[in-house]
C-alpha cells in the first residue's frame, strides 16, 4: 500500500509540474495571450528576441514574430504581414521607460495575378511566379526624427516541394536556403529580412490543455513543431544603440539596453460591402512584447488587453501582480516548493523584489541593470531622468546574450522563467519541462531562426505518436 502510494504520489507530481509549466509556456511566447489580440493574429506578437549577433559581436539583433501557430500548408491565402499594421520596435538605453530609438516596420501588398486564384504559379524561388507578394520599408525614429534605413521584399511562403522544385528553402538544415539569402537585404550599416520562419518556441502544448490529458509514462513532445511564423529581423551595430553612440562599458555606465516590440493599427477603420477598408486617424497600439513573462502569467485576464495598449512608462499600474504573484502560490500548495512570498532585496517596494529585478528593472547579479543605477534614483549622466521598473526585455551589450539577459531563438525561457517564480534564479538551478529544441533548426547566420517548414508536410513527419 505505502509504494501504491508512493507511485500515486509521484505521479501526480508529475501531472500538476507538467500542467505549471504549461501554463508558463503561454508567458514565453505570446500566442493568444490576450482576448483581443487573439482576434488579430497578423498583429499578434508571440516572440520577441534581442541579443548581440554571433556573427559579429559589434552588431545586435532584434527580431519579432507574427502569426504564431500557423499551419504551414494554410493556402491558397497563406498567412502574411497586413499592410495596415504597424510593427515596431523599441530600444530604451537611459533606463527611464521611454522609448529613445524606434525601428518601424510597413508593408504593401500586390496582387500580380488578380484572375489566378493560386499563390503561385511556378518555382517559388522565382518571383515573377508569385501571385501575392509584398514589400516593406523600415524607418528609424531617434528622439522624433524619423529616416528610412532600409527596404525590401517579403520572402514567399513555403507551398510544398511542387512549388519548390530547387530547394530554395532548407527547413531541415542549419544552413539557409537561397530563398532566405536572396531575401536578406543589406542596407548600408543595416541587415533585414522579413518572411514566413519556423515557430522556434517549444512546448507541450496539445496534451496539456486537454484536460491536462497526460498518460503516465508519455513523454512529452514539442507539438509547435511544424508550425511556422512570420519574422521581421533587423541586425545592427551596437554602437548606434548605446546611449552615447560609444562600445558598451561598464565604466561608461551604457552597456544596458531596455528592447521591447508593438504592432499598431489606426484608429479608426470603415469596412465596405465589397471587402475592402479604409483606415484612418492616429496608430493605436493594439499588441506589446518584451520579457517573456508578464502580460501571460502575471498579470489577471481582466488587466491582459490593457497591457497590450499600454506604454512601460505607465507600467506602475501592473506592480503588485509582481510583488505578489499568484503562481508561486499554486506551486507551493501542489508541489510544495516554498513560494518565497517575501524576497528582499533592497528597493523598498516588498514582495517579490526580486522578480522586479530580473523583468522590470534589471538585475546586478545578471549584468542587466548598469552598476550605481538604483531604483527611483537620477539617472547618471541624464539630469531630470529617473531610472524606473518596467517590463522590458533587457540586454547587455557588452556580455554574451543568453535569457533573461536578451533571448537567443534556441533558448529555453520556460525553464528559466519557472526558475524565477519559485526563487531559484540567481543560483542557477533550473526546473525543466521536459520539451528541448529537438527537431529544430535555428540557423547559424542571419537571420537566425530557420527556414519555415513546407505546405505538404503533414503532422505525422514531425511527430511519432
Amino acid at each position: 500500500m505505502q509504494e501504491k502510494e508512493t507511485i500515486m504520489k509521484g505521479l501526480y507530481r508529475m501531472i500538476t509540474t507538467i500542467m505549471l509549466l504549461s501554463a508558463l509556456s503561454a508567458h514565453a511566447s505570446s500566442h493568444r495571450e490576450a482576448p483581443a489580440i487573439a482576434l488579430d493574429p497578423s498583429a499578434d506578437l508571440s516572440d520577441f528576441y534581442a541579443f548581440i549577433s554571433p556573427e559579429d559581436s559589434d552588431n545586435a539583433v532584434l527580431i519579432l514574430n507574427v502569426n504564431p501557430l500557423s499551419d504551414a500548408g494554410g493556402g491558397p491565402n497563406f498567412h502574411r504581414f497586413d499592410d495596415n499594421v504597424r510593427y515596431s520596435f523599441h530600444v530604451d538605453n537611459e533606463g527611464d521607460g521611454q522609448e529613445d530609438i524606434s525601428f518601424h516596420v510597413q508593408f504593401e501588398t500586390t496582387y500580380n495575378y488578380p484572375e489566378e486564384f493560386l499563390y503561385n504559379l511556378g518555382d517559388i524561388a522565382n518571383s515573377a511566379n508569385l501571385n501575392i507578394t509584398q514589400t516593406y520599408q523600415v524607418y528609424r525614429e531617434d528622439d522624433g526624427q524619423r529616416v528610412e534605413i532600409a527596404s525590401g521584399s517579403v520572402a514567399p511562403a513555403n507551398v510544398g516541394v511542387a512549388s519548390d522544385p530547387t530547394g530554395g528553402y532548407s527547413p531541415t538544415t542549419a544552413t539557409p536556403g537561397s530563398i532566405t539569402a536572396d531575401y536578406t537585404v543589406s542596407s548600408g550599416i543595416y541587415r533585414t529580412f522579413a518572411g514566413p520562419r519556423q515557430e522556434m518556441f517549444y512546448v507541450d502544448l496539445e496534451r496539456t490543455f486537454d484536460l491536462l490529458n497526460l498518460a503516465a509514462g508519455t513523454p512529452n513532445v514539442n507539438t509547435l513543431l511544424g508550425k511556422n511564423v512570420h519574422s521581421i529581423a533587423i541586425e545592427v551595430p551596437i554602437v548606434t544603440l548605446t546611449k552615447d553612440g560609444l562600445a558598451p562599458d561598464p565604466a561608461l555606465q551604457n552597456e544596458v539596453i531596455a528592447t521591447w516590440a508593438t504592432t499598431s493599427r489606426k484608429r479608426l477603420t470603415e469596412r465596405t460591402e465589397t471587402g475592402e477598408q479604409d483606415n484612418s486617424g492616429g496608430w493605436l497600439q493594439v499588441a506589446r512584447l518584451g520579457s517573456p513573462l508578464v502580460n501571460e502569467v502575471v498579470l489577471p485576464i481582466n488587466d491582459k488587453d490593457l497591457f497590450n495598449g499600454s506604454h512601460p512608462s505607465g507600467d506602475a499600474q501592473f506592480l503588485d501582480h509582481v510583488t505578489d504573484p499568484i503562481l508561486p502560490v499554486y506551486i507551493e500548495a501542489i508541489l510544495g516548493v516554498p513560494n518565497p512570498v517575501s524576497h528582499d532585496e533592497g528597493l523598498g517596494i516588498g514582495g517579490r523584489e526580486d522578480l522586479v529585478l530580473a523583468f522590470l528593472t534589471g538585475h546586478p547579479a545578471l549584468g542587466t541593470m548598469p552598476g550605481g543605477y538604483a531604483l527611483g534614483g537620477a539617472i547618471p549622466g541624464e539630469p531630470g531622468k529617473v531610472f524606473g521598473a518596467f517590463e522590458a526585455l533587457r540586454v547587455n551589450l557588452s556580455t554574451p546574450s543568453g535569457f533573461p539577459n536578451g533571448r537567443l531563438v534556441e533558448d529555453d525561457v520556460t525553464d528559466v522563467a519557472l526558475s524565477a517564480m519559485v526563487g531559484l534564479l540567481i543560483d542557477g538551478s533550473l526546473l525543466p519541462d521536459g520539451v528541448d529544441a529537438t527537431g529544430l533548426t535555428a540557423l547559424s547566420t542571419f537571420p537566425f531562426l530557420g527556414d519555415p517548414w513546407a505546405g505538404d508536410d503533414h503532422p505525422a513527419a514531425f511527430h511519432d505518436e
